[in-house]
């Protein structure tokens, strides 16, 4: 799936992991509007949440920020 925006790639990683924004968030130690803010690029996640982003969901830090490869290498 070709995403175009930080927000759009968040939400597809995190439901292809079949994860509410909820999960997700706990996960990040954010809040669940958070998340939604990400997901419809009202804002986007500092560093760190980028970070482990990338970690949790096994995606490189180029395909969060950029849309480039998906995988982690």
């Amino acid at each position: 799936m070709q995403t175009k925006t930080v927000g759009q790639r968040i939400r597809y990683l995190r439901t292809q992991s079949s994860m509410t924004q909820k999960a997700l968030a706990e996960v990040l130690y954010v809040s669940h509007r958070t998340i939604s803010s990400w997901e419809l690029d009202k804002t986007e996640p500092d560093i760190t949440s980028i970070i482990k982003l990338s970690a949790l969901f096994h995606a490189s830090l180029n395909y969060l920020l950029i849309g480039e490869s998906k995988n982690t290498l």
